[in-house]
Order: C-alpha cells, then sequence, then structure tokens
C-alpha cells in the first residue's frame, strides 16, 4: 500500500505538472538548482576536512542543526508539506494510523526537499575522508539525522494542522513563523557579532564553538556531531548523542502518532464568523458602483485576508533588517530610507491581484464591472492600507535618525515609488494567474514550480516599477549625498506627481486590457483552482 501511495503521488504531480507549463519549468530549475547546491556542498565540506577536525566538527553541527530546523518550520509554510498525500485525504483508505506515517515520511524523502536532504547527507559524508572512524560512524548517524528533519517536519505539521483553535491558530503560527524565518539571517548575525564583542577578535572561534557544543546536545545536530565526538577520541560522548538523536526520533513519532489519530478522528473544524444582519462593512462605507464596490472588497482583503496580511507584516520588518544590516548604527541614512524600501516592497503585492479571487472572479465578469472601474477599486483599496503605512514608516524611522533635512526626498521617493508600483500592478494583474493558496488554506502553501512563476513576475514588476521610480529615486540619492535640501523638495514634486500619472495611466491601461482578458483570466483562474 505504500508504494502505491507514492506511485499515485508520482502521477498526481506529473499530471499536475503537464498541465502547467509554467510549474514543470519551475520544478526543473528547482531540481536543478538543488542539484548545482548540494555538488556544491559536497565541494565545501571536502576542503573543511581539510582544516582540522575541529573546525569539521563545528561546520557540520552547524549545518546539521540549521538543516532540521528548517525543516521543522517548513510546515507551517507548507501546510503539510506534501499536498498530494494529504493525511485527511488518506483517512478513507484502508490504511493504519503507523503504515500512513510511513508513506508520508517515504513521501517526504522522495520529494525534490527530502531528495536534497538526502544528498546534502550524503556530501557531508566527504568531510571525513582524513578520518575512517568518523566516516564509519556517520554511516549510521547521517540517516538518522535525515530521518529525524522528515519526521519532526511531519509531527509540527500534524500539531499545527491538529489544534482545536482551527484556522485561526494556525494562521497566527504562520505569520509568527514567517516573521522568525524571515529574521533568522538577522538573528543569527547579530548573535555572532555579541560573541565577537563579548570574546574579542582571538576567541571568536571558541566563544562559536561553545555555543555549537551546546546545540550538538540538542536533537537539532546530536546526530550529525556524534561523528566527530568518535574521531576526537570521545566514544562515550559520542554514544550518548546517538542515544539522544534515537530518543528524539521515537518521541517525535509517538508524538506524531497521537496527534495524528486525533486529528483523523476530529478534523479540525472551519468555522466562520457570524455577522448580525445589516452589517455590510467596507461596503457600506465606500461608495456604490463599480469603483466603490472594488474598493471594498479589496480593501475587506487588505484587512481581513491572511494572504494579504501576510504582506504587511513586512512593514515593520524592513527597519528591523536595516538596522540589521546598519549594524546598530541608528544615525545610519540607510535607516531613514526605510519608507522606500518598504514602498518598494508593498507595491507589488497586488501584481496578480486576479489571482487571490479565485473563481468569485467569476461575478465580476457576470455583472460587467467595466475593466476601468476593477483596477481604480482594487489599487485604490492597496492605497488606503499602503500609503498610511508608508508616512507612518517614513515618519518614525526619521524621527529615530533625526536627518529630518531628508525628509522631503524620503517622502516623495516612497510615495512616488508606491504609486508607481501600483500603476504597473494595474496592468500586470490583468495578464498574469499564479498558483496561491486558496481562502481558507494556509497563507504559506505553494504548489510545485509555482515559486518560479511567482519569482518571475515579482521580478518583472519590481524592475519596471523601479525604472519608472527611478528620477524621485535618484534625486533622493543626491540630497543625502550632496545634503542640498533643494534636492529633496525636487524628489517630493517629481515622486508625487510622476507617481500619480503613473497611477492614472496604470489604471487606464490596465482597465482596457481586463475588458479584453476578462473571460480568459476567468478560465485561467479556474485551472489554476483545480475547478
Amino acid at each position: 500500500m505504500v508504494a502505491t501511495l507514492l506511485r499515485i503521488r508520482f502521477r498526481v504531480l506529473g499530471n499536475t505538472l503537464s498541465r502547467h507549463p509554467w510549474q514543470l519549468v519551475g520544478f526543473i530549475f528547482g531540481t536543478l538548482w538543488a542539484i548545482g547546491a548540494v555538488g556544491l556542498i559536497a565541494l565545501g565540506l571536502f576542503f573543511v576536512g581539510a582544516l582540522g577536525l575541529e573546525v569539521t566538527r563545528l561546520v557540520l553541527i552547524a549545518g546539521g542543526g540549521l538543516l532540521t530546523l528548517g525543516w521543522v518550520l517548513a510546515p507551517v509554510f507548507a501546510a503539510g508539506i506534501d499536498t498530494t498525500l494529504d493525511p485527511s485525504r488518506l483517512a478513507t483508505f484502508p490504511l493504519t494510523t503507523g503504515r500512513m506515517m510511513v508513506a508520508l515520511t517515504a513521501a517526504g524523502l522522495t520529494g525534490v526537499p527530502g531528495l536534497a536532504t538526502v544528498l546534502g547527507g550524503l556530501a557531508s559524508l566527504v568531510a571525513w575522508w582524513r578520518w575512517p572512524i568518523a566516516l564509519a560512524a556517520a554511516v549510521v548517524c547521517v540517516p538518522l539525522g535525515i530521518l529525524l528533519c522528515v519526521i519532526a517536519s511531519r509531527t509540527f505539521a500534524a500539531i499545527a494542522g491538529g489544534m482545536t483553535g482551527g484556522r485561526r491558530i494556525r494562521e497566527v503560527i504562520g505569520m509568527v513563523a514567517f516573521i522568525v524565518l524571515i529574521l533568522a539571517g538577522p538573528i543569527i548575525a547579530g548573535i555572532g557579532g555579541l560573541i565577537r564583542a563579548a570574546s574579542g577578535p582571538s576567541d571568536d572561534l571558541s566563544a562559536l564553538g561553545g555555543v555549537l557544543e551546546t546545540v550538538s546536545w540538542t536533537p537539532l545536530a546530536a546526530a550529525w556531531s556524534a561523528p566527530g565526538d568518535l574521531a576526537s577520541g570521545a566514544p562515550l560522548v559520542a554514544g550518548a548523542k546517538l542515544l539522544i538523536a534515537i530518543g528524539s526520533i521515537a518521541l517525535l513519532w509517538f508524538i506524531w502518532y497521537r496527534s495524528l489519530s486525533a486529528s483523523l478522528i476530529a478534523p479540525p473544524a472551519r468555522g466562520g464568523r457570524q455577522v448580525a444582519a445589516g452589517k455590510l462593512g467596507w461596503f457600506g462605507r465606500l461608495p456604490t458602483g463599480g469603483t466603490g464596490a472594488s474598493w471594498a472588497r479589496s480593501l475587506t482583503y487588505w484587512v481581513h485576508d491572511p494572504r494579504y496580511l501576510r504582506q504587511l507584516i513586512t512593514v515593520p520588518l524592513v527597519p528591523v533588517l536595516v538596522v540589521f544590516w546598519a549594524r546598530g548604527d541608528m544615525s545610519n541614512t540607510f535607516i531613514a530610507f526605510s519608507a522606500t524600501f518598504v514602498a518598494f516592497v508593498l507595491g507589488i503585492v497586488p501584481y496578480a491581484d486576479v489571482s487571490y479571487d479565485g473563481t468569485a472572479f467569476g461575478t465580476i465578469v457576470a455583472t460587467g464591472v467595466r475593466g476601468r472601474a476593477d483596477r481604480l477599486g482594487r489599487m485604490l483599496g492597496a492605497a488606503t492600507v499602503g500609503l498610511p503605512l508608508v508616512v507612518v514608516t517614513a515618519v518614525v524611522t526619521i524621527a529615530i535618525t533625526g536627518d529630518w533635512h531628508l525628509a522631503p526626498a524620503i517622502i516623495g521617493s516612497a510615495i512616488g515609488m508606491l504609486l508607481t508600483a501600483y500603476g504597473v500592478c494595474a496592468v500586470s494583474s490583468a495578464y498574469l494567474i499564479v498558483p496561491v493558496p486558496a481562502p481558507g488554506d494556509n497563507p504559506f502553501k505553494r504548489v510545485p514550480g509555482a515559486t518560479f512563476s511567482i519569482f518571475l513576475g515579482f521580478l518583472g514588476v519590481w524592475v519596471l516599477a523601479a525604472l519608472l521610480a527611478a528620477p524621485e529615486i535618484v534625486l533622493a540619492v543626491l540630497v543625502a549625498v550632496t545634503g542640498d535640501t533643494l534636492f529633496g523638495w525636487l524628489a517630493l514634486i517629481v515622486g508625487v506627481v510622476l507617481g500619480v500619472v503613473f497611477f492614472i495611466l496604470g489604471i487606464q491601461i490596465g482597465g482596457r486590457i481586463l475588458d479584453r482578458t476578462a473571460p480568459d483570466l476567468l478560465l485561467r483562474v479556474r485551472a489554476a483552482s483545480g475547478s
């Protein structure tokens, strides 16, 4: 039965990719990227092995720990990792819970991330080429480390999916994990900086080694540490860490079994909240007609839909990331320009806005809303949220740095960037349909190959918006470099004027395009949603 389920999985995956050429291209590129990354890792580990036993141990502890942590966080973003072998879909099969878990584990190992992890684990054997006893131990420990990654991933997916709080709690967990993932790099860099500051330049390796030694006693890296401990002449330590790895797998398997059994018997409810009669929300506050209805619908998405709310998380995170890049120097000019970076990120969110409508886009086509009204309403909804956030970010970050002479340049470049990007999105969303999570699904869910097509769309909109907004950006840079406030006022005027011009042009052009492409967009939306 396990082999049959795996054959079904690959058959469904093949059929999905054959129906969506761009997903197939993305799948191929993702596979090639994984192969290339594994090759580079193997080459790097070979040279790491020549640096000595201690360095090799630390590198593999750090790499193994990060790999395991990545697999633990992945379920929150992929809603169970595999969208084909979903436990709720397998409930009708004549499968025991244990056999279902074996099938899910095998599916995790045979996907692109799983295969890349297996190959990467095998590549780690190359690092031990100078120590045969460590190489022999790694042959046992590496499979345990890989197995722990997959089982931990599935366990946390089952826990997140089976929480009694239902959809809202899963969405909150997803948002928190998204924040952690974005900040992971800066946090690690910041911790490294603190270690260097506390220990002094000569003690960097020993201080970092102390941290990694602690990590090596946790389930994250115990299996990856044991071969190095054995080669160092500490067989008891290596044996203890091997027991930690085996015990962790057994404990996670038990927790997964209990959580999966409970979720199959009583699946999480997808309840909705009740709204009092006569309350129309934004539809009752904004003007009527095609533009007003589109505006209200768009604003409702931005305020309530987790798929949109996820994008708003980047607003407070961008200044935080800039502070990390500036190494905590709060007088750095880059921090003052955080609002422009926020506008650059936030402005391209609606680049494929129709995709989020799903089959509900059919009601828009059926009611005969003109393309210009639809484009204007959607972009007004985005601007109602985006413009205040950008202005507030500008005021707060300028107040922190004290660069008030840059205020006109920053506000002008940020508003110009945001409105220009919205104008570009008004056109692009009349053309582009990309695979997105359905309403109620985990907002971080992705289908195979979708990342590549999404990346191409983002990149195209970003490049075009950046080119069109270049005049105000250049003027803002000039005032930061020269200190001449005249450039700042010019950036404010040029940014607002050009932003409004490109916003209006985008509405006009996108509206005419939508009038022609609406039926085709509806067909593509239905195909993307599988209906």
